[in-house]
């Protein structure tokens, strides 16, 4: 054999080599093309493509959601090992995307196209040979992605009430809607609060400026009054002096004018 000839021979080796590597690492495996029923039974990734991929195995489905009849309140799919009485294995998931209810059903958005988690080996070698399979409500599993992967975040677990809304993305537009009204709201129950916080003080202020004038005017009102009441009878001597009268007169007419201007200035 020549040299060209053993060179030519060897990279066709190495080209297949190569090709082998590659396909070790990923693979996509087709599924169902069309919606298999409520609650049905869709199509399985065989355990022998998994164990191919070696190791852990990052699987991303591509789906369709099937509202049917627009009577769907929800759109789920459930991991499960057909071969062992369809065990659900959702738990031995891990996913920094998906979301799923506590009994295993992954959930998803009206017109969501992907679901992606990772499998571990282990995981997989329980499996029986039908491999992994999906339990669906109004979702169509058309096709898996497999490749190499590794552990990730435990996904989110949502409450069975909060399904709906998850499903039909009024959760967000809700959370939004309320989020922008508070913030809106804040600066005119913040100017409220100010006014009517500035309301007491002044009817706090008022109160008590009437308070003082009332014990003003009863004062002065008294003094008046002690004032201008008349003199005990002196029968022992001659009549009062003028200049005391002359007195009382002014200490009457100053009391009048205190007491004056005290219920002027309240009016």
């Amino acid at each position: 054999m020549n040299m060209k000839k053993l060179m030519a021979a060897f990279t066709a080796a190495a080209m297949a080599v190569t090709m082998s590597a590659v396909s070790a690492f990923a693979a996509t495996v087709t599924l169902d093309d069309g919606y298999v029923g409520a609650w049905g039974a869709g199509a399985c990734i065989p355990k022998t493509e998994l164990e191919a991929i070696g190791g852990d195995v990052k699987v991303t489905l591509d789906i369709e959601t099937k509202n049917l009849a627009n009577t769907a309140d929800q759109f789920l799919l459930a991991p499960m090992d057909y071969d062992n009485s369809w065990t659900r294995v959702t738990d031995q998931l891990t996913s920094d995307t998906m979301v799923a209810k506590a009994d295993g059903f992954i959930v998803v958005k009206e017109n969501q196209t992907s679901v992606e988690f990772v499998i571990t080996a282990d995981t997989i070698s329980t499996l029986g040979d039908s491999g992994l399979g999906f339990q669906v409500q109004n979702v169509i599993v058309k096709s898996a992605n497999l490749e190499a992967g590794a552990p990730e975040a435990a996904y989110t677990i949502i409450d069975e009430d909060k399904v709906y809304d998850y499903c039909f993305g009024t959760d967000e537009a809700a959370a939004e809607d309320e989020a922008a009204t508070e913030e809106e709201a804040a600066p005119a129950e913040d100017e409220a609060v100010a006014d009517e916080a500035t309301e007491e003080v002044v009817e706090d202020a008022a109160a008590d400026e009437t308070v003082a004038d009332d014990a003003a005017v009863e004062e002065v009102t008294e003094a008046a009054a002690e004032v201008t009441e008349a003199p005990a009878a002196d029968t022992t001597t001659a009549p009062a002096a003028t200049g005391n009268t002359a007195a009382a007169s002014i200490a009457i007419v100053m009391v009048a004018a205190g007491a004056a201007a005290l219920i002027s200035k309240r009016k």
